[in-house]
């Protein structure tokens, strides 16, 4: 199972077009679980989390498989079994992983090893990718056909001095790429605001988030982001015993709580990103789902979770064994959610 980050264009209902490098597919389907078919006959099955980019993925090659015939109609019943249990599988690894996003362990940034980070070379002295080029061009000594015919001497000095000019525009921006981020590194333990909004409008983590970003001061920061209610499957799917899969609704009790955790376990993913990111000690989180308010009968924004981290009590937390509804517990927290009817909007909250 691999956790990966996606970009695509949609084009109709239910149908993406999706581009990398090594060229373009199309992928159908809906609540986050699509099929899909690259121009390189490679199919993929994605079992994605709606909002995020995440999702569980299985490849398969395209490439055509040698077909048996048989007259007995176990190998075709076997078959469909097979592709039945597949089907129960994906959907159960689906729900785990909306209930276990924040077991994904961010990569921190090193801010202060950034700005300590000595320079590639001194400034005014030649780079070290210069100085490897010149080297080379000092020690050359021509060949035999290169002293007999001039022009493959002169061809392969044009060629020497390409290659310094080329290691010295590389030398150079090294040195400024050194500079930038030993300036941002600065700027960020400095507890500056733009600094901070350029970290997380630049991460990949935030990129297919909406979120609403908010810096209170060096130590404190707030998010604000919208969750997917589609995300959270409304069926449930088993094997029955003649392997046929048995859909049938979820019941109140079980979405309910479902949603409960993939929402705690979102607030809790943010939470943990955001400390990765930046030096700061606190973050406040808040959930919302476009929903509709029934007393006023319009779709509206309305905070599902309102949570106060604090960095301390978060890196303690065991994230490979906790429940993640009842590890908001641990903080300062908003929700009103009722087993049998869910959520309910809460206010935003203002104390740290």
């Amino acid at each position: 199972m691999g956790f990966r980050f996606r970009k695509s264009v949609k084009i109709a209902k239910g149908v993406r077009l999706n581009f990398s490098k090594k060229g373009v597919g199309v992928s159908v389907g809906t609540r986050g679980m699509r099929y899909s078919i690259h121009s390189s006959g490679r199919r993929t099955k994605s079992v994605g989390i709606p909002g995020t980019g995440l999702s569980y993925v299985e490849t398969s090659t395209g490439k055509k498989k040698k077909r048996v015939q048989s007259t007995s109609s176990s190998y075709s019943s076997a078959n469909h079994m097979a592709e039945n249990q597949a089907t129960v599988e994906d959907h159960e690894h689906y729900i785990q992983m909306i209930t276990s996003l924040h077991k994904i362990s961010p990569e921190p940034i090193l801010w202060e090893e950034i700005q300590n980070m000595p320079a590639p070379f001194p400034l005014g002295e030649i780079g070290p990718l210069q100085q490897e080029a010149n080297h080379h061009y000092e020690a050359h000594t021509p060949n035999l056909i290169e002293r007999i015919i001039p022009k493959l001497a002169e061809r392969k000095r044009e060629q020497f001095t390409l290659a310094i000019e080329q290691a010295k525009e590389q030398d150079e921006k090294d040195y400024r790429e050194w500079q930038e981020l030993k300036s941002m590194a600065d700027a960020v333990l400095d507890g500056q605001s733009e600094a901070y909004k350029k970290v997380i409008a630049e991460s990949n983590e935030f990129a297919d988030l909406p979120y609403h970003f908010q810096i209170h001061d060096a130590h404190r920061v707030e998010m604000e982001f919208q969750v997917n209610g589609d995300a959270v499957p409304t069926e449930q799917l088993t094997l029955t015993k003649t392997g046929k899969v048995s859909r049938r609704k979820m019941g109140a009790t079980t979405y309910h709580e479902l949603k409960k955790d993939y929402v705690s376990s979102y607030a809790i993913w943010a939470a943990r990103h955001l400390f990765a990111s930046l030096p700061v000690e606190r973050c406040l989180i808040h959930v919302t789902e476009h929903a509709l308010n029934t007393a006023t009968g319009h779709m509206e924004n309305q905070v599902l979770l309102s949570i106060s981290f604090n960095r301390t009590t978060l890196d303690r937390l065991n994230f490979a064994r906790l429940d993640p509804s009842e590890a908001i517990g641990n903080f300062q927290h908003h929700i009103d959610h009722l087993k049998t009817k869910g959520f309910r909007p809460v206010e935003r909250m203002t104390e740290w």
